[in-house]
């Protein structure tokens, strides 16, 4: 069973899974009752195998000391999500009993799916009934759904990987917010205070390359108009002004040509992305390269 083709909200996940690793850390300590500290060695698993009907591409698997974890991120209810961990689990439980040689031991890992969304039938744990002759036993596969917790909820418990999809709880009222002064204030001024409280907790880097999978998924999600436009500027806003702050001498962002490349080529320079430049500054390709040259040149 191949799994379907992704989604911005797979791609964001599994840039967060690839790049930014230490986010995993804080939710494998929530979903299975562990406590490992924020910089325990955390070792990213290949997520590739080869079955006989195909590649199966899972989405994040972690090692931390003798355990394994999977984590699966979905972002709707699926009524085969159940079958596909199992299947997903032994094809890794298989590779690393095949690495280690007889006598084959198949340790299953600990598994777990995010729901990006749920309903009131989404159950809160999976379940496959494995039969073996006269014995059987239930495999169980854990739930967690991602709109349950608040923004609160989501700071204090360092669950911080759940912020570029908070925007997906509010998608079913961007109609009636697009023509709601008040409504569309109180949402702006949460995510004003969600940008903040990060750009307080996390180091440079790590804040920006978060705040840009947000403002992804909201360019994804929410539609052409006010919201959009106000959510981006909140969140685009908070990192250009923090981070010129930080990077550059303050002010002239969009200033002269020459001002222009100095501000690009400082951020470069200070370790930033050539994604963050166009994001962040509205670099062209063409001023990145200028960026570049006069860094060498300097």
């Amino acid at each position: 069973m191949k799994k379907q083709k992704g989604t911005v909200y797979d791609d964001v996940f599994r840039t967060m899974a690839q790049k930014m690793p230490w986010l995993f850390v804080a939710l494998i300590n929530e979903v299975f009752g562990t406590n490992y500290p924020d910089d325990v060695k955390l070792i990213q698993l290949r997520n590739e195998f080869i079955e006989e009907n195909g590649k199966v591409v899972t989405d994040s698997i972690f090692r931390i000391e003798d355990k394994t974890f999977h984590i699966e991120c979905q972002s709707n209810p699926d009524g085969t999500m159940a079958i596909r961990m199992f299947e997903y689990d032994f094809a890794i439980a298989l590779e690393k009993a095949i690495n280690e040689g007889s006598p084959y031991e198949i340790q299953l890992p600990e598994s777990c799916v995010l729901y990006l969304r749920h309903n009131d039938k989404t159950p809160d744990e999976l379940h496959v009934m494995v039969t073996s002759g006269k014995e059987s036993l239930t495999y169980r596969t854990q739930v967690i759904k991602v709109q349950n917790y608040s923004k609160d909820d989501i700071f204090k418990k360092k669950l911080l990987l759940f912020f570029p999809y908070y925007i997906m709880r509010y998608e079913n009222e961007f109609n009636e917010l697009e023509s709601d002064k008040e409504k569309r204030k109180d949402l702006i001024n949460e995510y004003r205070e969600i940008v903040g409280k990060l750009d307080d907790s996390l180091e440079d880097s790590q804040f920006t390359d978060l705040v840009g999978l947000m403002m992804k998924i909201a360019d994804y999600a929410i539609p052409k108009g006010i919201i959009r436009r106000e959510v981006r500027e909140v969140m685009g806003g908070k990192v250009l002004t923090l981070n010129t702050e930080k990077w550059f001498s303050k002010g002239h962002a969009k200033g002269r040509t020459e001002e222009r490349i100095e501000n690009i080529a400082k951020l470069l320079s200070r370790g930033g992305t050539e994604d963050q430049a166009k994001l962040f500054l509205d670099a062209t390709d063409e001023e990145i390269e200028y960026a570049r040259k006069s860094i060498v040149e300097s």
